[in-house]
């Protein structure tokens, strides 16, 4: 029996030999483990959510921004995987990884980390980045060396950039479903191994809904979003917005890896950096061309609406048509043929033709004559005059 005993006594020294963590280095106060020697080693992961931030500012990091679960995978010297990914649970803003390495061997050790429940299902050579929620903070690391030498304390960065849209200027209010949707360039996959980031189709979609009616501020955040920046687009990254049925395109914008960007000025409608899209266009044309009972405005004649518009007034036009397109838009009766020409979207299309001989404007939607304004004198009394349409953009500006 004492035998048996001292036997598993020695069995349990054996086995605390073999574990190293920080407070007991092979070589500090014991033998240095041979080259090759299997040894269990603990490595300490913590994410460190503080981003640094553009114009000398920096982002703390909120509780969300904080990852829950983290993997680390082994791969050796040639970049040849050594094993399986492991993952392990974040709690209290660290976890740990215990395993075999061979001492005096070469390794890369990868680690990740995220506050996502999607599957990770590749290895951390190939990470699917899902950014459709806008809120996907992602960290990673790489450990080189020889494991008795490697720091055993890990600190994990960010391997995301966060964006936050900041409006500058008078308040203006949305409504509750109110969409604003962002156009901006995200990598789908990162290697960690590599610290690089794959392309994909180089930009993503981020649609942040506003939940009911709210006024915005001067000086107030909308929204904040993250974003794995593809290497091919590191040089000239655009942003385009979509608020309002209104669109526009921010470019020069530099976007670096763990850093805290905020994109400012005026979101308002009033701004004119602002252009249409074709859902707000169409929008102005109902608004404009429509009765409230939702049949057009104008005499229908031969399938078209008629509408008597004095040369003098042209201008009447020219407001409307700015309101529709959200810019300055002038018309020269002098000219011939088409006068205005639109294209939104890449296939909504709106043009003016003139036709000098019979004093007629023709209004071509998707090129469907929809609209006539005759400006001749003796057209006066046969059609509906332009003023049914025009007088509505003035009582929207008094």
């Amino acid at each position: 029996m004492k035998h048996l005993k001292y036997t598993i006594v020695a069995f349990a020294v054996a086995l605390l030999a073999a574990s190293c963590s920080r407070d007991e280095l092979p070589g500090e106060g014991g033998d240095t483990p041979a080259t090759g020697q299997m040894q269990a080693y603990t490595f300490t992961v913590s994410p460190d959510i503080v981003m640094e931030g553009d114009a000398g500012t920096r982002s703390e990091g909120t509780d969300a921004e904080m990852p829950t679960r983290c993997f680390m995978q082994v791969f050796d010297s040639e970049f040849n995987k050594v094993n399986e990914k492991e993952e392990a649970k974040i709690t209290d803003g660290s976890c740990t990884f215990e395993v075999l390495l061979a001492a005096g061997k070469e390794y890369q050790i990868a680690f990740y980390a995220d506050n996502s429940n999607a599957p990770v299902q590749n290895d951390l050579t190939n990470i699917r980045y899902d950014p459709s929620s806008g809120k996907v903070v992602a960290y990673g690391e790489l450990v080189k060396g020889k494991p008795e030498n490697m720091d055993w304390e890990v600190t994990l960065t960010h391997i995301v950039t966060k964006i936050t849209l900041k409006h500058v200027g008078d308040p203006f209010t949305v409504e509750a479903g109110e969409e604003f949707k962002i156009s901006y360039p995200c990598a789908d996959a990162y290697d960690v191994l590599n610290n690089a980031a794959s392309t994909g189709n180089g930009y993503e979609d981020f649609t942040y809904t506003f939940s009911e009616e709210k006024t915005i501020g001067d000086g107030d955040e909308v929204c904040s979003f993250y974003t794995i920046v593809p290497y091919q687009v590191e040089n000239n990254p655009e942003i385009t917005l979509n608020l309002h049925h209104l669109t526009q395109t921010i470019s020069d914008i530099e976007l670096q890896v763990n850093s805290h960007v905020t994109l400012q000025g005026d979101l308002s409608e009033d701004n004119p950096k602002w252009g249409a899209t074709s859902e707000y266009a169409q929008k102005q044309i109902d608004f404009f061309f429509k009765k409230e009972d939702g049949t057009s405005e104008g005499t229908l004649e031969g399938g078209t609406y008629n509408f008597y518009l004095p040369p003098g007034n042209i201008t009447d036009l020219a407001a409307v048509l700015s309101a529709i397109f959200h810019k300055n838009v002038e018309l020269d009766l002098t000219k011939n043929f088409y006068i205005f020409e639109e294209v939104l979207d890449n296939d909504y299309t709106f043009a003016v033709r003139n036709n000098r001989s019979s004093m007629r404007l023709d209004i071509f939607i998707n090129n469907n004559k929809t609209f006539h304004i005759l400006y001749a004198d003796w057209n006066s009394g046969n059609y509906q005059n332009f003023s049914v349409v025009s007088d509505k953009l003035k009582n929207q500006t008094e």
